[in-house]
């Protein structure tokens, strides 16, 4: 399921509640350098739009993960 959503972000990436529920469930996952990469990726996306990507990154500290 998680790597259907990354294939479907991959396709269509712009969609920012999907990247949230991506970091999030890698994090449930215990997959910290997974969610940090998801949010390179969905940062990346979003590099044009800085709502989106202020709420990508609020949402990833809130979760624990950061850009580094």
């Amino acid at each position: 399921m998680v790597d259907g959503l990354e294939a479907r972000l991959a396709r269509n990436p712009a969609n920012v509640d999907g990247w949230i529920l991506l970091i999030r469930s890698r994090v449930h996952q215990n997959e910290p350098a997974r969610a940090r990469k998801a949010l390179a990726e969905g940062l990346a996306a979003f590099r044009t739009r800085p709502a989106e990507a202020a709420k990508l990154r609020d949402a990833a500290a809130r979760l624990g993960v950061s850009e580094n």
